[in-house]
């Protein structure tokens, strides 16, 4: 098929060239004609005409085919070496190499800025940590002399927004080397998930959210990467409870874990305000906020998008269903793992 196709460019690339030869070898036998006119052989120098052109064109054809083919294997995404054998053709792979040189180098350039970027960018998130400690430390011990406490439970949930926030865009930093961050190994889910959860406590009793595991067995074992897979949860246990407000009364926040065949799903189910059907399909484009981000001023729209991209990435799906004023729920799906340390 590549040869038929890089004939047929031959061809149409000459076709003028081969017009014009034949035309003028016509124009040259029917001039002799009309100057002999007892000559009648037309026959015999057309056909050397013809024999000469089809010499010419073969020549050419040998020089053009095995360089176009080189070209049209690159491509394709293929492995060719690409062997000029015309001066047009030499000329056209130095234009090529330069350019590839220019663009490595550029390339090369980007790389080294963009991971100073990064390097600066993770070093000052980091240093921003430090404060939030601090204040942790702070709120705390104020909070056992019992003075001002409402104040301080204040400063403690902008505290740990500001905490979130980081997390997130410390995330999103390492996302940029997720392979090289990687290890695959079975884990068990159900003490991440408890710890996870218990993370969270003095949230819930803030939201009147009183969490529960629902679950058949003692373990549940899936194959993926341990930190990674503690930061996806994160993020949909934080949303869980972040839209689980206004704050109108106790509500639950469910997580089921259930085994499908080869896999391990976990089902989190809350009761908070809940997702209209309009914004549901862009949950997961990063900083999509939707109707909920103008009702809470602490919404991001990264948790979803992290969530699925690292999702994504850790073979895991993970999808959302949601009804306005009724709840979210979030169902995630691994692959089954063994209770063999390193799987």
């Amino acid at each position: 098929m590549m040869q038929k196709e890089l004939f047929t460019r031959f061809i149409k690339d000459r076709f003028h060239i081969i017009f014009l030869y034949l035309a003028s070898i016509s124009s040259i036998v029917t001039f002799f004609h009309l100057s002999e006119p007892v000559n009648t052989e037309v026959f015999y120098p057309m056909s050397i005409g013809v024999f000469l052109l089809v010499v010419c064109l073969t020549i050419d054809w040998l020089r053009y085919y095995p360089t176009n083919r080189a070209i049209a294997a690159k491509l394709m995404n293929q492995d060719a070496e690409l062997q000029p054998h015309t001066e047009e053709q030499k000329v056209f792979q130095q234009l090529v190499n330069k350019m590839t040189s220019e663009y490595t180098r550029k390339n090369n350039e980007l790389k080294e800025q963009n991971k100073e970027r990064l390097y600066f960018l993770s070093h000052w998130m980091h240093h921003l940590k430090t404060p939030v400690s601090v204040m942790e430390l702070i709120i705390t011990k104020e909070e056992k002399s019992n003075e001002s406490a409402d104040s301080f439970e204040k400063i403690k949930n902008e505290n740990n927004r500001l905490h979130t926030f980081i997390q997130q865009g410390l995330t999103m930093l390492r996302m940029e080397s997720f392979e090289n961050d990687l290890e695959i190994r079975s884990v068990d889910l159900l003490p991440s998930l408890r710890k996870l959860i218990n993370d969270r406590k003095k949230e819930c009793i803030y939201q009147s959210i009183y969490p529960s595991i629902v679950m058949d067995g003692e373990n549940a074992f899936i194959v993926t990467d341990p930190k990674w897979n503690e930061i996806l949860l994160e993020q949909i246990i934080s949303n869980a409870i972040k839209y689980s407000g206004p704050l109108d009364g106790s509500k639950k926040l469910i997580f089921t874990i259930e085994r499908n065949g080869q896999h391990i799903s976990l089902t989190i189910k809350d009761e908070g305000v809940g997702i209209p059907a309009y914004d549901l399909e862009r949950v997961f484009q990063p900083f999509f906020t939707g109707e909920n981000g103008r009702k809470f001023s602490n919404s991001t729209g990264i948790g979803l998008y992290l969530s699925k991209k690292i999702a994504d990435k850790l073979g895991a799906t993970i999808h959302i269903q949601s009804e306005p004023a009724k709840g979210t729920v979030v169902t995630i799906q691994w692959l089954a793992g063994t209770d063999i340390t390193g799987f």
